[in-house]
């Protein structure tokens, strides 16, 4: 049984470890195609809005007061077009999904605390920094940091529908997002010498009262104004008001006992359990007590088979056993009195040879003599 178990866990460990390296494969595979994907999309719709920019640019230097309007309708080759797409951008460009490489990410976190502790959260008043917007107030959505971007809350842009999502409108409003270095945040600060409470742009946040909770896994920080020591409260966070409806399992029907086993009948039938699963799956660790049975017997025919082979012996085999007990039944050896007195001998009469080989022979002429006054050699 112990061979079976042990074929039952490197099974089990082969499957997880040949999963993960499938998964983490596929998710590579996946990231790295959607990347690319978004980066060509993004850089195609950038590089075709540069070149209509630049040939606009160029008609109303030349043509003047004539120029076209391109954000009215008109009749071109006797049809008649409507610019609904003036002014908008592709999809790519408005919500901007390309991952980014844990350096960009942290520069445009760096001025609110770094990506790590990050000092903004959502429901913080910003002001935006770049961009055409430049100057409105607004709201924050939602953060996602592995893009680095934050989304606003009132805030739109305008982006083409693609042809294919046949039965929309061909322009839609999708909340601006926009990269966290292109926001400041906005709160009330008091002044010192006026004592006038008023909004101020904070340009620049630290985390302080960094604080892990161990029985939770959570870190809990609070936010500092550089160079001021003001600390900016958290915005208050408004828990949600789930509403029953008819369609909902309530907690009391979840957590109420409708089955209780009982010691006098099993909870199923025994020849449901192999329908249940596969009998015969390398997987399987409940045995029944006929297999486990067989399983021992085997074990048992193996050990007397081996038994069996110790006691067919070659006589050089034989021989070497003979010895063994031999020496077994003599014992360990005992030193006489005869012997340790010899050893004893032999030990002082090293002693005394080594003695007399160190000590070297001083003259008497030399004894009491300083070293600086010995003579020249």
């Amino acid at each position: 049984m112990d061979k079976i178990l042990r074929r039952v866990r490197m099974a089990e460990r082969q499957v997880i470890r040949r999963r993960k390296k499938l998964a983490t494969s596929e998710f590579i595979n996946e990231v790295k195609l959607r990347a690319i994907k978004d980066t060509k999309a993004l850089h195609e719709d950038a590089a075709r809005a540069i070149a209509q920019a630049r040939q606009a640019r160029r008609e109303d230097w030349e043509m003047g007061p004539i120029a076209p309007r391109r954000e009215v309708p008109r009749v071109s080759d006797g049809t008649f077009v409507d610019p609904v797409e003036w002014g908008t951008v592709m999809p790519a460009r408005a919500f901007s999904n390309v991952p980014l490489s844990p350096q960009a990410v942290e520069q445009r976190c760096a001025w609110a605390g770094g990506s790590e502790f990050l000092c903004l959260a959502e429901g913080d008043r910003v002001v935006i920094t770049e961009g055409p917007m430049k100057g409105r107030l607004d709201k924050i959505a939602r953060i996602e940091l592995d893009t680095g971007m934050v989304r606003l809350h009132d805030a739109k842009t305008n982006i083409t529908v693609p042809s294919w999502l046949k039965g929309m409108d061909p322009v839609a409003a999708v909340p601006l997002r926009l990269p966290i270095s292109a926001v400041r945040l906005v709160h009330p600060i008091t002044d010192g010498e006026t004592g006038i409470t008023k909004d101020a742009i904070i340009r620049e946040l630290k985390p302080i009262r960094i604080m892990p909770d161990r029985p939770t896994r959570t870190v809990t920080w609070s936010r500092m104004v550089t160079g001021l020591n003001i600390t900016i409260p958290w915005p208050r966070v408004e828990k949600p008001n789930f509403e029953d409806n008819a369609c909902d399992t309530l907690r009391i029907n979840v957590e109420e006992r409708t089955f209780i086993p009982t010691l006098l009948s099993p909870p199923m039938p025994e020849g449901l359990i192999d329908e249940l699963r596969n009998q015969y799956s390398k997987f399987r660790t409940r045995h029944t007590p006929e297999y486990i049975a067989k399983k021992a017997a085997e074990e048992e025919e193996k050990r007397a088979k081996r038994q069996q082979a110790k006691e067919m012996l070659t006589p050089i085999q034989e021989f070497n056993r003979m010895q063994r007990e031999i020496r077994r039944a003599r014992g360990q050896p005992v030193l006489t009195e005869e012997m340790l007195a010899k050893i004893g001998e032999v030990m002082a009469r090293n002693l005394n040879a080594r003695g007399e080989r160190t000590v070297p022979s001083i003259p008497a002429e030399t004894v009491g003599v300083k070293r600086s006054d010995a003579p020249l050699a």
